[in-house]
């Protein structure tokens, strides 16, 4: 081959090259969906990839992506959704072997095609404006996925014809009855629905055991906070198959916004604004006190305490409400676990005797007992509630002392303790403590006084004090065995508490 020659022939292979290269590109963009996750694609923000890799557990029946405008809510719900018609995500997932799609199909009860419904808000300014171009945007140009229009001239069906399955989108503003007597296996709500809208469509999951997916922001409809975040199953713990996230308008920076694109439009709110747009936070939840607080984290499955652990009980009493009492142990890495709760009508006696079967029944190792600093009356009463319990617990070697009222810090340490150093969280509760989990997720503000409200706040009452002990966990052999038990390696001889001063 002559030089001529070998010149013509290298044009030839840069030409082929450069049209694979056009071929590719024009591939790729044909086909986003499947290159959702490869450079130069950002792939899933942190929160959006916290749900899909929950959505391959078929423990999880409802899930919720709730926060700020741009967070990419409709894009996850796009997404979930295609990959249901499909039977699997269409992109490379790291659950799988490299290269191979994740597959989806354990999360069926049936071999037929797959149903999906989608909810929007309108027809004209969301459906229409918002859902139909991002369907557009991620339809994959290698499927050959059919849409029909409604009467409105708006493409609301879908049709995956390898897989026969369908996409139907309907709108919130819609009556129920439109919605009822459908069968699916997954509905998609995209913002927010009303109650008997979502009602009308959970009826049509129950034959497949479908599936919904919330993806949000909380500007209305109070009763999705109540009724499903923070469902509760039949004996009233809550419902673990519920997986929430909740994220800000940061979460999805350099995932298709920008800081200075946030910041431009921050400028603009109010600091209420602020709060629902940039961080997603609704006007009703803002008074939440501990909203480091999350059930996928600080939740626990009841297991047997071990003996080792020290375990501190907080008492607060009323004279005509229930009384409220609670445990918590400290293991080695000095993590708390709140692991009983009893909440019942009972006088002094009741409280006493109650806590002496508690530690009895438990082989609980006792380190201290605080309460109310009420139930010492005013003082020129020798038969106060504090002097019953006291007599009762003596003998068990339990000394009672009186609580700390420093409210204030202890709810800073009991934040402390949710969301510490890293965001490591250092307390848990088991999720059968079902008034105190009830009174955490519920314990707001005063929007008047600024305080905590003083309402279904016994638990909580009880959770502060015992975090401001501050117990640290001491090996039973390396114990100062000197008095009469575990409590008294924490007294000085004024009987006050050697480590904290109380």
């Amino acid at each position: 081959m002559n030089r001529a020659q070998k010149e013509e022939r290298l044009k030839e292979l840069i030409l082929a090259e450069n049209a694979d290269l056009r071929f590719l590109k024009k591939y790729r963009e044909s086909n986003r969906i499947e290159f959702f996750d490869i450079a130069p694609n950002p792939g899933p923000n942190p929160r959006q990839r916290e749900i899909l890799e929950a959505w391959v557990d078929p423990y999880y029946r409802t899930f919720l992506m709730t926060g700020s405008n741009r967070l990419g809510k409709t894009v996850l719900g796009i997404l979930i959704g295609y990959a249901t018609l499909f039977g699997e995500f269409a992109w490379d997932n790291k659950n799988s072997r490299k290269g191979a799609p994740t597959k989806l199909h354990h999360l069926f009860n049936h071999n037929e095609p797959r149903k999906v419904r989608y909810v929007g808000q309108d027809w004209e300014k969301h459906i229409k404006s918002v859902v139909i171009p991002e369907l557009e945007k991620w339809r994959p140009a290698s499927r050959e996925i059919t849409s029909k229009k409604n009467s409105l001239g708006i493409e609301a069906y879908w049709y995956d014809k390898k897989t026969k399955s369908s996409l139907e989108i309907m709108s919130n503003k819609q009556e129920s009855q439109l919605h009822e007597g459908w069968s699916g296996d997954l509905i998609i709500y995209d913002e927010p629905p009303k109650r008997d809208i979502r009602i009308a469509n959970a009826r049509g999951l129950v034959d497949r055991r479908g599936r919904e997916l919330f993806c949000m922001t909380l500007l209305g409809e109070a009763w999705i906070d109540r009724e499903v975040i923070k469902k509760v199953d039949k004996n009233g713990k809550p419902d673990r198959s519920v997986f929430h996230v909740d994220g800000t308008m940061y979460d999805n920076m350099n995932y298709g916004i920008t800081r200075e694109g946030i910041e431009e439009f921050a400028s603009k709110l109010t600091e209420d604004e602020y709060q629902v747009r940039i961080l997603g936070r609704p006007a009703y939840l803002s008074g939440i006190i501990y909203q480091g607080y999350a059930r996928k984290i600080h939740l626990r499955d009841r297991f047997e305490v071990p003996f080792d652990w020290p375990v501190d009980i907080a008492i607060d009493v009323h004279p005509r409400e229930k009384q409220a009492i609670l445990f918590q142990a400290t293991d080695q890495r000095q993590d708390k676990y709140l692991v009983q709760e009893l909440w019942d009508h009972g006088d002094a006696k009741w409280i006493g005797e109650s806590i002496v079967r508690a530690v009895t029944r438990n082989n609980y190792r006792v380190n201290r007992v605080i309460i109310d600093p009420l139930s010492r009356g005013d003082g020129n009463n020798r038969n106060t509630m504090f002097e019953i319990i006291s007599k009762i617990l003596y003998p068990y070697n339990i000394v009672l002392e009186v609580a700390s009222k420093d409210k204030d810090q202890g709810i800073l340490e009991v934040k402390k303790h949710l969301k510490g150093p890293n965001n490591t969280p250092s307390l848990f509760i088991f999720d059968d403590l079902i008034r105190t989990i009830y009174e955490i997720e519920g314990y707001m503000w005063d929007k008047d006084t600024q305080k905590p409200q003083d309402k279904d706040d016994h638990f909580m009452e009880n959770l502060y004090r015992l975090c401001l002990l501050n117990t640290k966990y001491v090996d039973m052999e390396d114990e100062n065995m000197e008095g009469s038990g575990y409590v008294d390696n924490f007294l000085d001889n004024s009987g006050r508490d050697a480590l904290t001063g109380y």
